[in-house]
């Protein structure tokens, strides 16, 4: 039987660095709305909204470069296994015994 040897890394999913980052974007936004004074004219509401659109997107970013720069570091620490190439069985279904 052949023998392969394949290169085996950990990497991390981009999207769920992104996701988290776009979350703690508006709940910064939702600190800042609240720490800041708020003009009487526009209200909360209107301004959570502003500052969660530049929020979100801004963390957005961010998680998506940690989760890039983490990848980067995840191609350092990979390994070589040595696979064995095996011929598939197919087994027949057995009635169940009553």
């Amino acid at each position: 039987m052949p023998k392969t040897d394949v290169t085996i890394r950990r990497a991390p999913r981009i999207w769920s660095f992104m996701i988290t980052g776009a979350v703690v974007g508006i709940i910064v936004a939702a600190v800042i709305t609240v720490a800041s004074p708020v003009d009487p004219a526009v209200g909360v509401m209107p301004t959570f909204g502003f500052f969660a659109l530049f929020g979100f997107a801004i963390g957005l970013i961010l998680g998506g470069l940690v989760g890039v720069f983490l990848d980067r570091a995840a191609k350092a620490s990979r390994g070589v296994a040595e696979i064995t190439e095996t011929k598939a069985r197919t087994t027949k279904a057995r009635k169940p015994k009553n």
